[in-house]
Protein backbone atom coordinates (compact mmCIF):
# COMPACT_ATOMS: atom_id res chain seq x y z
CA UNK A 1 0.00 0.00 0.00
CA UNK A 2 1.47 3.25 -0.92
CA UNK A 3 1.53 6.45 0.48
CA UNK A 4 -0.52 9.28 -0.68
CA UNK A 5 1.54 12.42 -0.89
CA UNK A 6 -0.19 15.91 -0.17
CA UNK A 7 -0.06 18.80 -2.05
CA UNK A 8 1.05 21.78 0.65
CA UNK A 9 0.44 25.64 -0.34
CA UNK A 10 2.50 27.52 0.50
CA UNK A 11 5.29 25.36 1.36
CA UNK A 12 5.20 26.24 5.17
CA UNK A 13 8.08 26.98 7.36
CA UNK A 14 8.26 25.78 11.15
CA UNK A 15 7.65 27.60 13.18
CA UNK A 16 4.35 29.27 11.30
CA UNK A 17 4.08 32.79 11.70
CA UNK A 18 1.61 34.75 13.13
CA UNK A 19 -1.30 34.96 10.75
CA UNK A 20 0.22 32.44 8.35
CA UNK A 21 -2.10 29.97 6.60
CA UNK A 22 -1.55 26.63 5.41
CA UNK A 23 -3.82 24.39 3.35
CA UNK A 24 -2.84 20.68 2.58
CA UNK A 25 -4.99 18.44 0.23
CA UNK A 26 -4.72 14.36 -0.42
CA UNK A 27 -6.14 11.89 -2.71
CA UNK A 28 -7.06 8.88 -0.79
CA UNK A 29 -8.06 5.57 -2.08
CA UNK A 30 -8.18 1.86 -0.38
CA UNK A 31 -5.08 1.31 -2.10
CA UNK A 32 -3.40 4.53 -0.91
CA UNK A 33 -5.06 4.78 2.36
CA UNK A 34 -2.80 6.90 4.41
CA UNK A 35 -1.74 10.19 3.76
CA UNK A 36 1.63 11.34 3.88
CA UNK A 37 1.47 13.88 7.02
CA UNK A 38 2.37 17.31 6.91
CA UNK A 39 4.27 19.70 9.90
CA UNK A 40 2.27 21.95 11.03
CA UNK A 41 4.04 23.69 14.34
CA UNK A 42 2.42 26.95 15.40
CA UNK A 43 -0.73 26.65 13.70
CA UNK A 44 -3.13 26.91 16.48
CA UNK A 45 -6.39 25.99 14.54
CA UNK A 46 -7.10 22.98 12.60
CA UNK A 47 -10.39 22.14 10.23
CA UNK A 48 -11.09 19.06 8.24
CA UNK A 49 -13.17 18.82 5.50
CA UNK A 50 -13.50 15.01 3.55
CA UNK A 51 -15.32 14.42 0.59
CA UNK A 52 -15.83 10.89 -0.13
CA UNK A 53 -16.27 10.22 -4.16
CA UNK A 54 -17.14 6.33 -3.40
CA UNK A 55 -17.33 6.01 0.52
CA UNK A 56 -16.59 2.57 -0.21
CA UNK A 57 -17.44 1.42 3.22
CA UNK A 58 -14.17 3.06 4.30
CA UNK A 59 -13.30 5.14 7.82
CA UNK A 60 -11.78 8.19 7.59
CA UNK A 61 -9.20 9.11 10.66
CA UNK A 62 -7.75 12.63 11.16
CA UNK A 63 -4.38 11.49 13.46
CA UNK A 64 -1.67 13.48 14.79
CA UNK A 65 2.11 12.32 15.42
CA UNK A 66 5.39 14.35 17.14
CA UNK A 67 8.10 11.80 15.70
CA UNK A 68 6.70 11.08 12.15
CA UNK A 69 6.23 7.45 13.19
CA UNK A 70 3.64 6.70 15.89
CA UNK A 71 0.29 8.48 15.30
CA UNK A 72 -2.49 8.78 17.54
CA UNK A 73 -6.13 9.75 16.91
CA UNK A 74 -7.08 13.16 17.07
CA UNK A 75 -10.16 14.37 18.80
CA UNK A 76 -13.35 16.93 17.84
CA UNK A 77 -12.96 20.59 18.98
CA UNK A 78 -16.39 20.60 22.07
CA UNK A 79 -15.26 17.17 23.31
CA UNK A 80 -12.96 13.95 23.61
CA UNK A 81 -14.59 12.12 20.27
CA UNK A 82 -12.31 10.92 18.06
CA UNK A 83 -12.18 12.60 14.52
CA UNK A 84 -13.31 10.18 12.29
CA UNK A 85 -15.90 10.31 9.69
CA UNK A 86 -17.64 7.47 7.30
CA UNK A 87 -19.23 9.90 4.65
CA UNK A 88 -18.61 13.34 3.90
CA UNK A 89 -18.07 15.97 6.29
CA UNK A 90 -15.73 18.45 8.05
CA UNK A 91 -14.30 18.58 11.51
CA UNK A 92 -11.98 20.72 13.59
CA UNK A 93 -9.65 18.87 15.77
CA UNK A 94 -7.93 20.01 19.33
CA UNK A 95 -4.52 18.64 19.56
CA UNK A 96 -1.74 20.55 18.21
CA UNK A 97 0.87 18.01 17.55
CA UNK A 98 4.09 18.46 15.39
CA UNK A 99 2.36 16.49 12.22
CA UNK A 100 -0.89 15.59 10.83
CA UNK A 101 -2.52 13.36 8.77
CA UNK A 102 -5.84 11.75 7.67
CA UNK A 103 -5.60 7.88 7.21
CA UNK A 104 -8.40 5.62 5.97
CA UNK A 105 -7.92 3.15 9.01
CA UNK A 106 -10.68 1.09 7.84
CA UNK A 107 -9.80 1.13 3.89
CA UNK A 108 -12.91 -0.50 2.84
CA UNK A 109 -13.61 -1.68 -1.24
CA UNK A 110 -13.02 1.14 -3.83
CA UNK A 111 -12.89 4.11 -1.42
CA UNK A 112 -12.22 7.48 -3.13
CA UNK A 113 -11.87 10.08 -0.29
CA UNK A 114 -10.26 13.59 -0.94
CA UNK A 115 -9.11 15.07 2.75
CA UNK A 116 -8.57 19.22 2.92
CA UNK A 117 -7.11 20.83 5.74
CA UNK A 118 -7.17 24.73 6.48
CA UNK A 119 -4.68 25.27 8.99
CA UNK A 120 -4.10 29.31 10.69
CA UNK A 121 -1.77 30.37 12.96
Amino acid sequence: MATAVPTVKPNNELPAPKGAILHASWNLTTANADGRGVPVAGFKTFNWQAVAGTPGGATLALEGSNDGTNWYPLTKVGGSTAATLTASGGAETNEHPLIVRPNLSTPGTGAVWTVSLVATA
